[in-house]
C-alpha cells in the first residue's frame, strides 16, 4: 500500500495543485488494486473450465436507478497563515498651484443690425393742371462725427378755377425752396445749423364776382421771399444732476413783391439742472421785429423779452411744475410789463391707462408780417400788425393709453385773449380779393379729441378733432374760423411693399363779414361759408428699396369748398410719379 499520509505538502502552493496532487495518488493506488485482482481470477479460471446453461425466462429488462447528485465539496483547512509584512515611506514634494488668469473681454449688448443708408433721394411727379413736383434730398452717410446734408423742392400749378359768376381765372400757385443744413457731434453736445432760402407766388384770383372784369395774371401776382439763418448748440446728456441747455439763434429776412419786407431776429434758450428732488429750468427769448418803411411807415420796431423761471417736482405718482412767464414789450414805442402763472400738474390715475392733468399758463405772441402771410396768402400787404395777449389759457384733460396698440388725448382748454386777429375782406379795393385783419377781445371754449389705434400690425387708425366756441366782445362772428376741424388717417402697409393712406380732412361752417357796395354806410353782410369735407388716397408701390411707384388723388370726389372768401379751390387733383434712392 502506498501511504498517502506522509506525503509532504507545501503551503506556498495554491489549493488548485494541491487538489490534484491527491487525485493523482489515489488514482494509482485504485489502479494497482483492480490490476492485482484481475491477476488472481485470472489464474483461477485457466485451472477449472466452467459449463453453465442459462435459462431466460422473460426478456432482460434493464433498470437505471436515479442518480443523486453529492453537492459536497472538498475543503482543505489551512492551518497556516503568512502574514505579508510592507514597508513604506512618505517623500513629502510641494507642489506648484500657481494659477494663471488669462484676462477675457467684458460682455457687451449687441445692437440691432444698422439699415442700409443711401446718400440722396429724388421724388419726381405730374398732375392735372399742370403740376409738376419735385423733390431732391442729399445727405451724408451714418457717422459718429457729423452730419449734413441738403434739401430742395419744388410744385406749382398753373390751372383754373371758376368763380360764382362762371368766369375762369387763373388759380396757380408756385413754391420753391431750398436748404441747407449740418450738425456737429460732440462728447456731450451737439452743434447744428442751417440756411434756408425760399419763394413763394399766388394769384389774387378770388375778386368780387359782381364786378364784370377780366384782370391779367400781372395783376394779381403777389410774390414772397424769405431767407433764413438758424444755428445752435444743445446738451445731450441724460443725467438731469447736470446742466441741461439748448441755445439757439436765429434770423430770418421776408419780403413780397412791392418790396414790403421785415427783418426778424430772435435768441432763445432753455436750461434747467436737479437739485435734490427738485428741477430748476429757466426758459427766455428775446424776439426783435424791424419792418421798413412801406410796410410801416413809423419804422418802430416791435421787440419781446420772455423769461420763464420754474421748478417742478416729480415722483412715480405725480408731477408738479410751477412758474411765471414775465414779458418786457416794447412796441410802437411804448414798454410794457406783463407777468402771467405758468403751471402744470398731472398725477396717475391708473398707470398708463388714465392719467388727469390741469394747467394754467399765459403770455404775450408777438406777430409778425411774414407769420400772417403764411397762415393767408392774400393779405394786404401794407398791413399794420399788432400782438396778442393770452390773459388766461385754462386746460385739464386725461391722456393714456389703452393697451400696447392705442393712445388718446381728452383735452378741454379756455382762453381768454386781447387783441386776437380774425381775417375779414378789405373794402378799400373795388376787387375785394385781399384780406385785412380785424383785433377784437374774445374768449375761445376748445374741446380737443385725439385717437391713435394700432388696428393690425399693418393697419394704423388716426383721429384729431376740435370742437370751438367763440364769445367775442365787438365782432359777430370769429371770421373765418371753423366751428371744428378734423383729420382721420388711415395707413395700410402690407410687407412693406404696398402702401395706402387715406386722409379725410373737414371743416365746419364758418361765416365771412361783407358790406354792400356803393353806399355812404354800407350795411354789415355776413356771409357762411359752408363746411369743408375733403377726401386724400394715397397709393405708393415699393418695386425694390431703391425705386417706387406712386399715386395721388387730392379730393377725389370732387367738391367746391372755399377755404377762404371768394377763392373756390381747386377740385379733383391727380398726380403721379415715382421716387429712387442712390
Amino acid at each position: 500500500m502506498i501511504n498517502i499520509n506522509n506525503s509532504i505538502i507545501y503551503k506556498n502552493n495554491t489549493s488548485r495543485w494541491l487538489f490534484f496532487d491527491l487525485c493523482s495518488v489515489y488514482f494509482k493506488y485504485l489502479f494497482f488494486s483492480i490490476l492485482f485482482t484481475f491477476l488472481m481470477n485470472l489464474e483461477a479460471f485457466t485451472q477449472t473450465p466452467i459449463k453453465k446453461e442459462v435459462e431466460v425466462v422473460k426478456p432482460y429488462e434493464p433498470v437505471v436507478s436515479d442518480a443523486n447528485k453529492i453537492n459536497i465539496l472538498p475543503k482543505i483547512n489551512d492551518t497556516v497563515t503568512i502574514k505579508p509584512t510592507v514597508q513604506y515611506s512618505i517623500v513629502p514634494t510641494m507642489i506648484n498651484t500657481e494659477y494663471q488668469v488669462n484676462p477675457i473681454n467684458a460682455a457687451k449688448m449687441l445692437g440691432m443690425p444698422l439699415t442700409n443708408l443711401y446718400h440722396s433721394y429724388v421724388k419726381l411727379g405730374f398732375g392735372n393742371y399742370t403740376t409738376p413736383l419735385a423733390e431732391v434730398y442729399v445727405n451724408s452717410l451714418r457717422s459718429k462725427k457729423y452730419s449734413a446734408g441738403l434739401f430742395f423742392r419744388h410744385q406749382s400749378s398753373s390751372g383754373k378755377v371758376t368763380l360764382d359768376n362762371d368766369t375762369k381765372v387763373d388759380a396757380g400757385y408756385s413754391g420753391t425752396s431750398g436748404e441747407l443744413f449740418g450738425k456737429k457731434f460732440f462728447k456731450s453736445s451737439y452743434l447744428y445749423g442751417d440756411a434756408t432760402l425760399s419763394g413763394n407766388s399766388v394769384f389774387r384770383y378770388g375778386y368780387n364776382p359782381k364786378i364784370d372784369t377780366i384782370l391779367q395774371k400781372g395783376d394779381i401776382r403777389q410774390n414772397f421771399l424769405l431767407s433764413k439763418l438758424n444755428a445752435g448748440l444743445r446738451s445731450t446728456h441724460s443725467d438731469s444732476s447736470k446742466l441741461s441747455y439748448h441755445v439757439n439763434f436765429g434770423y430770418n429776412f421776408f419780403k413780397d413783391r412791392v418790396n414790403h419786407n421785415e427783418n426778424n431776429v430772435n435768441v432763445n434758450g432753455q436750461f434747467s439742472k436737479r437739485y435734490e428732488t427738485k428741477m430748476l429750468g429757466l426758459n427766455a427769448s428775446y424776439d426783435l421785429l424791424k419792418p421798413n418803411a412801406l410796410l410801416d411807415s413809423t419804422k418802430n420796431s416791435n421787440s419781446l423779452l420772455m423769461l420763464n423761471p420754474w421748478v417742478g417736482l416729480s415722483t412715480p405718482e405725480y408731477k408738479l411744475k410751477l412758474g411765471l412767464n414775465i414779458c418786457f414789450e416794447n412796441q410802437n414805442g411804448s414798454f410794457g410789463l406783463k407777468i402771467y402763472p405758468d403751471a402744470e400738474f398731472q398725477f396717475i390715475a391708473v398707470k398708463d391707462v388714465i392719467i388727469p392733468f390741469l394747467g394754467l399758463t399765459g403770455g404775450v405772441k408777438n406777430h409778425s408780417y411774414r407769420d400772417i402771410a403764411n397762415e393767408n396768402p392774400f393779405i394786404r400787404p401794407n398791413l399794420n400788425v399788432r400782438n396778442s395777449y393770452l390773459k388766461l389759457n385754462f386746460y385739464g384733460g386725461l391722456k393714456g393709453s389703452l393697451g400696447n396698440k392705442a393712445s388718446y388725448v381728452v383735452k378741454f382748454d379756455y382762453s381768454s385773449l386781447d387783441n386776437q386777429y380774425f381775417y375779414v375782406n378789405d373794402t378799400s379795393s373795388v376787387l375785394r380779393n385781399q384780406f385785412t385783419v380785424a383785433y377784437t377781445p374774445v374768449d375761445i371754449f376748445t374741446e380737443h379729441v385725439e385717437l391713435n389705434y394700432e388696428v393690425l400690425d399693418h393697419l394704423t387708425l388716426g383721429l384729431k378733432t376740435n370742437f370751438y366756441q367763440y364769445n367775442l366782445i365787438t365782432e359777430q362772428h370769429a371770421w373765418h374760423r371753423p366751428s371744428f376741424d378734423m383729420a382721420l388717417s388711415v395707413r395700410y402697409n402690407l410687407r412693406n411693399k404696398i402702401l395706402v393712406d387715406i386722409d379725410i380732412l373737414g371743416l365746419g361752417k364758418r361765416y365771412a363779414k361783407e358790406f354792400n357796395a356803393g353806399e355812404h354806410n354800407p350795411p354789415l353782410l355776413t356771409k357762411e361759408l359752408p363746411s369743408v369735407l375733403d377726401f386724400n388716397l394715397g397709393i405708393e408701390y415699393r418695386y425694390t428699396k431703391i425705386l417706387s411707384l406712386w399715386l395721388r388723388l387730392n379730393n377725389f370726389t370732387g367738391s367746391k369748398y372755399y377755404v377762404w372768401d371768394q377763392y373756390p379751390s381747386q377740385r379733383f387733383n391727380l398726380m403721379a410719379g415715382f421716387t429712387y434712392s442712390l
